[in-house]
């Protein structure tokens, strides 16, 4: 079925990016009206043949759409979110998702309240190097994971936010701004419960108000950590992703790259020896297993073609609202992304490590 949207904001994401895919043959929505503040952005819409309104609440009572994308600065999504599900629309909505923890769960009390569907545009998910990471780790050549690095680096910009971005009131920053991306990327991929959260989240360049670099180490209930960062500053960056398994690693340098390398234990095997220990204080020998690697490998990557399509998360949304596959962005995983970038940011101002 194809759905009608309404966009609440058109600027550079709302008029951009999620215009432009709405306006693809094979994505099942199709753009129909638009509400924003912006005379200029107004004008935009209207030479594109869409139905412009200046005032909300004719916006959401036109009926001249079902689906809803909120693409508005960040202090205005949780107002507008809810409005549009209690019209009766179900919503997707620009990322950071809140302010704060409190007013995302206002959002999804409220979608569960009316049974409208929400969601949010974590689209990263679908970046070709996060699915060649996530082959990688289910081929299993690299053995039990144990340390996640991912980051993004970007080499030769200024070190400092832009727009709307520069400021708190508006929930700018790194971290909101890309730094939501690795860290919904990271927790798509590690599901266990997350046991703590230690930030360093500061200004390279940027006013002391906001922050253009975050650095976040998340310790997960296994033991297994995760470094999350986003500069926007980086001389010599560093790998997009680097994952330690207990049998081998791998490494992909740069965000939607098709390339990386995987180093592994192609053969090993296993050997019984006894060594010298020194119990109550006489010496005797206790065996143990000791592992002998008798050879290494590299793959290049991707192990298989990988197809990197953001309009993905729509097809998904679209399958969602006809009841033929499942959600991926879910409220609740949304929801816990959030705290853990909570976490974070309480972490940072406060000099601690923040439990969860």
């Amino acid at each position: 079925m194809n759905r009608k949207v309404g966009y609440i904001g058109f600027g550079n994401m709302g008029g951009g990016y999620h215009y432009e895919t709405a306006t693809r043959d094979d994505i099942p929505f199709t753009p129909i009206a638009v509400y924003d503040i912006n005379p200029e952005v107004r004008k935009t819409a209207e030479s594109r043949g869409l139905a412009v309104f200046d005032n909300i609440d004719d916006f959401l009572a036109s009926k001249l759409f079902d689906f809803v994308v909120v693409a508005t600065p960040n202090q205005y999504h949780c107002k507008y979110v809810c409005a549009a599900l209690e019209a009766g629309y179900d919503v997707m909505c620009e990322k950071p998702v809140a302010m704060n923890v409190p007013e995302l769960e206002k959002m999804i009390e409220t979608s569960k309240r009316v049974g409208k569907l929400f969601t949010v545009h974590h689209n990263r998910r679908w970046d070709r190097d996060y699915i060649m990471l996530k082959q990688v780790i289910e081929s299993g050549k690299i053995g039990k994971i144990h340390s996640i690095e991912n980051r993004v680096h970007e080499k030769d910009e200024s070190g400092q936010m832009f727009g709307w971005r520069m400021f708190a009131d508006h929930g700018g920053g790194e971290f909101g701004d890309w730094g939501i991306h690795v860290l919904d990327q990271t927790l798509d991929l590690i599901r266990e419960p997350v046991k703590s959260v230690t930030a360093s989240i500061i200004p390279l360049n940027s006013h002391d108000e906001i922050d253009d670099y975050a650095k976040i180490l998340i310790t997960f209930e296994s033991g297994l950590t995760a470094q999350v960062e986003a500069s926007t500053c980086a001389p010599f960056p560093l790998p997009k992703w680097v994952a330690y398994g207990n049998r081998g690693a791998v490494k992909i340098n740069k965000i939607y790259d098709d390339t990386g390398v995987v180093r592994y234990m192609n053969k090993y095997h296993f050997e019984t020896e006894n060594t010298t220990v020194y119990p109550d204080e006489k010496v005797s020998t206790r065996p143990f297993e000791k592992l002998i690697v008798d050879e290494w490998a590299e793959d290049k990557l991707p192990y298989a073609p990988v197809e990197q399509d953001w309009a993905d998360l729509y097809k998904n949304v679209g399958d969602a609202l006809d009841g033929t596959g499942e959600l991926a962005v879910t409220p609740e995983s949304v929801l816990r992304c959030f705290k853990v970038f909570e976490a974070a940011l309480i972490s940072s101002k406060e000099k601690r490590s923040v439990q969860l």
